[in-house]
């Protein structure tokens, strides 16, 4: 028990000092930097030749897989096989997106380093402020860490499964085996070669390691970069937090009185420079936001939209196999799993788009509501104020090209359109 809670302490940090002097995003959060450095992206020794050793080993695992799967996609079409069909060609995009997350990220590299560093210095700069925001700040950060953690562990539940359902299938035949029974031996993905049996020694175990190392795969990098995703939103979700307390108090401790004395008197200059520095913070934070967003998309963009563009054809085809298998009377609980998992990674960054492009619009509306067009002090920073209202118009979204908006309508959207597919597969299914 002492070593379960030793662990949950660690991962958690549920006995984290969050007064400690020494607070950055690096301790706070190390399983950002392991992600970066397993996609190839070392913020140590940027410029090391090591970092290419386990991007290549992962990309060629996936394109060994994507040509399996996808000879067997077409094998299955071949014979009429549309279920293992199916099945295979769900597996195909999962392996495309992988290689989509590599090509985002590797192909930006000092984008990446600069926000790292952004992120970074909000640590510092918060730890610098009132207890209230840091404190606020650094609990959201725990929050991010926990969903982070618990998305990991969802999908690795998932990987798991699927690797103990093979194991356990090849267990109960082999002590169930006679010597005149030729059972094929199950792998997790479905195979087919042209001119060889993939289910004989020694083809078999070849292709059960490979999907094994598939697995791993796709946890590390597809389901990583749905965590960072989901990390980095959030973050700048309580930026925008942190500015809109901001507002909350930017006329604390000033006395409306100086606005009566000349421009050059001592306490009004005092207070002109309060107020100034102030909107600096907020200003200089709100412009941090909307850069890191737009530097989001550009790394981003490319899984993103292949996500959008082919999330509607994985969940249809999850589906097709959890009703097919329903019809049957079988309840194939790997199916169900990876089609929730499949809304979720499509829901995690939609929603994402959604909460931060309307903690955007409450920027606006928390600087209207600071009181500035009632207290004599407005005068001061008037224009200030306005130019941050209009701002705060400009929503803060993710878009790239051949990406619309990213938002929960963007979601709706998408499984609207995967339930008239599966309506149309289950309709040619059933008149042929």
């Amino acid at each position: 028990m002492n070593l379960i809670r030793n662990i949950k302490n660690i991962l958690l940090k549920e006995n984290y000092h969050l007064t400690s002097n020494n607070i950055n995003l690096r301790d706070f959060h190390p399983q950002l930097y392991i992600f970066l450095a397993a996609i190839g992206i070392f913020t140590n020794n940027r410029n090391s030749l090591l970092r290419f050793i386990w991007p290549f080993v992962c990309i060629s695992i996936t394109l060994i897989s994507l040509v399996l799967q996808g000879i067997s996609v077409v094998h299955g079409v071949i014979v009429k096989d549309y279920a293992v069909a199916t099945e295979c060609f769900f597996y195909f995009l999962v392996l495309g997106i992988i290689l989509a997350v590599y090509g985002g990220i590797l192909s930006n590299r000092e984008k990446i380093f600069q926000l790292l560093d952004d992120m970074n210095n909000d640590f510092h700069l918060t730890h610098l402020m009132e207890s209230k925001y840091r404190d606020h700040f650094l609990k959201g950060q725990l929050i991010i860490r926990k969903l982070c953690y618990a998305w990991y562990i969802y999908t690795s539940i998932i990987a798991v499964m699927d690797f103990l359902l093979m194991m356990g299938t090849v267990l109960v035949q082999s002590l169930a085996s006679t010597p005149d029974s030729h059972t094929n031996r199950p792998l997790m993905f479905p195979i087919w070669l042209p001119e060889d049996d993939p289910y004989r020694t020694p083809n078999y175990e070849i292709f059960a390691f490979i999907e094994t190392c598939y697995l791993a795969v796709v946890i590390q990098s597809f389901c990583g970069y749905i965590s960072v995703l989901l990390h980095i939103l959030l973050h700048y979700y309580y930026v925008l937090d942190i500015i809109i307390k901001d507002f909350d108090v930017i006329f604390d401790g000033l006395d409306e009185t100086v606005t009566y004395l000349p421009l050059q008197h001592p306490l009004r200059m005092q207070a002109q420079y309060t107020l100034n520095s102030r909107m600096k913070r907020i200003v200089k934070r709100h412009n941090l936001v909307f850069k890191s967003v737009k530097t989001v998309s550009s790394v981003f963009g490319p899984p993103l939209v292949y996500q959008v563009l082919f999330s509607a054809i994985a969940l249809c085809l999850l589906a097709y196999q959890v009703a097919d298998k329903l019809e049957k009377g079988q309840i194939n609980v790997i199916f169900i799993m990876l089609f929730v998992g499949c809304c979720i990674q499509l829901w995690i960054p939609c929603y994402m788009g959604t909460l931060i492009r309307d903690k955007g619009f409450a920027v606006g509306d928390a600087c209207w509501n600071s009181g500035w067009h009632k207290s004599r002090l407005g005068i001061l920073i008037r224009s200030d104020m306005v130019l941050v209202m209009q701002r705060s118009q400009r929503p803060v979204t993710i878009k790239f090209i051949g990406l619309p908006q990213l938002q929960l309508e963007t979601f709706s959207s998408i499984m609207t359109t995967a339930y008239s597919y599966f309506n149309m597969l289950r309709q040619y299914n059933s008149d042929s």
